[in-house]
């Protein structure tokens, strides 16, 4: 009996893995230099920290973002779930993962006046291996949040004539995010005497943790004009807002067989993030300026300049439990529930009026035949995905929250042969924020695409 820690082949494949890692990193960057791309063109982001972005895989925006209690598949190819670190104990192949959005959004007031924007967005790169048998890691980037309006309004004043308010904001908060889990099986004999739905659910328990660094940098400005009434000078207040900092999470996972042909699962899940504070540095900037005869702008006064003003953020506490019933190698659905305490959150001293949210996200998944082989069955291994979803918003408009309904719908084709498995993931999502009777409304259409990549990567071979 020999044993092979790695023939010319393997070599090979990890050749083809480096340069497939080489290449999404350089995708990452290209996005990052241009200047004109946004994650958000919304209004309702001036509140806050802005629109926080989804905390999921490509595979899982066609489900709406649900999937907490899903398991890694452990048959190629085999997506990341990063919504629950407890998931990665069961990854059995090296994955690489990258994904990106078309992003369209029509704004419209109660007078139907539209306004539209659109813009290609990074979503994530992630990779993630097994580590043994009996546990997974992974690390990646993704956005965290994201700020991008500008708001103009007009308002008649007494005694003063039309006042000219300009609201400007961009930016917003990456992290990047390592995250491992660990399964408990190997701790589990079946000598034990447990009754046997407990003895399973322990047995199958999974446990993991995130660990985050966000980063980034929020910018907002108040313009306002005077354009009736030359005894008042213009005012500018700009402020912006350097964060940074670690974050971290934690997630459990279970199932329980409910077929003595194991063929069917109940899964469960549950993820806490653990409070946490970011540092915060602060400048500031208000001045009175005016117009020369020929239009150019010019400061006047300076009122106030602060700069590196040092604080700190506090993160809202997020609890989230969910619930899966998968068929093996079939179809599954699965609910998510998220609560997230936003009262808490404290940026420089105030919480703007936030408001807690609940958050619901409920998807479904379906593959005819994940064994189909042949050209002609092509579409029998495609994985086809749908998932509805209401969030009802952190951000305060009107005095109420500003909700979110959602419908999403998508496929993973699958792609590669032999050895060298990966796949497409092709998802859209429609998404309308805020109420009939708000001022403002907003409907955001997104195409995702994500390309997923499974190795065998440093396997040892066993021959007789």
């Amino acid at each position: 009996m020999r044993y092979w820690n790695i023939n010319n082949n393997e070599k090979i494949y990890e050749i083809i893995f480096i340069r497939k890692i080489y290449l999404f990193f350089y995708f990452f960057v290209l996005i990052n230099i241009s200047k004109a791309q946004y994650n958000t063109f919304s209004p309702f982001s001036r509140y806050g920290i802005g629109d926080i972005q989804e905390n999921v895989s490509a595979y899982q925006k066609a489900m709406n973002n649900s999937g907490m209690a899903f398991p890694v598949d452990t048959t190629a190819p085999v997506f990341i779930n990063i919504s629950n670190p407890a998931s990665l104990s069961q990854l059995r192949l090296t994955v690489l993962e990258g994904s990106g959005e078309y992003y369209h959004t029509r704004i419209i007031n109660q007078q139907n006046y539209k306004v539209q924007n659109q813009s290609v967005n990074f979503n994530s790169l992630i990779i993630g291996f097994p580590i043994k048998k009996y546990s997974g890691f992974c690390f990646g980037i993704m956005p965290y949040s994201s700020v991008g309006y500008n708001i103009n309004q007009d308002v008649s004043i007494n005694n003063i004539g039309m006042v000219n308010y300009v609201y400007d904001g961009s930016g917003g908060l990456n992290k990047v995010l390592t995250s491992y889990g660990f399964s408990l099986s190997k701790y589990f004999t079946k000598k034990d005497s447990i009754y046997r739905p407990m003895r399973e659910l322990i047995k199958n328990l999974s446990i993991g943790a995130n660990l985050n660094y966000v980063f980034g940098e929020i910018a907002q400005t108040v313009t306002v004009n005077y354009p009736d009434n030359t005894s008042y000078y213009n005012f500018v207040n700009d402020k912006r807002t350097l964060i940074n900092g670690i974050s971290a999470n934690i997630g459990l996972q279970s199932f329980l067989n409910l077929s003595k042909q194991k063929n069917s699962i109940l899964g469960i899940a549950f993820v806490s993030s653990v409070p946490s504070k970011l540092r915060a540095s602060n400048d500031y900037l208000s001045y009175n300026f005016s117009y020369t005869y020929y239009g150019n702008k010019y400061i006047t006064d300076t009122i106030q300049y602060i700069e590196d003003e040092a604080s700190k953020m506090n993160l809202p506490h997020t609890y989230a439990a969910g619930i899966s019933y998968i068929v093996l190698n079939k179809w599954g659905i699965g609910l998510d529930l998220k609560y997230t305490d936003w009262k808490r959150f404290n940026l420089l001293n105030h919480n703007n009026n936030l408001k807690n949210s609940i958050e619901v996200n409920t998807g479904a998944y379906y593959q005819p035949d994940r064994f189909a082989t042949g050209k002609t069955r092509y579409f029998s291994k495609v994985i086809y995905r749908i998932g509805l979803g209401y969030n009802a918003g952190y951000q305060e408009y009107q005095g109420r929250n500003i909700p979110a309904y959602s419908f999403s719908a998508g496929a993973s084709f699958p792609m590669g042969l032999y050895r060298a498995f990966s796949a497409m993931h092709i998802s859209a999502q429609y998404i309308i924020k805020g109420q009939k009777d708000f001022i403002l409304r907003e409907n955001i259409f997104k195409l995702n695409i994500g390309i997923i990549f499974n190795e065998r990567w440093f396997i040892k071979y066993k021959y007789d």
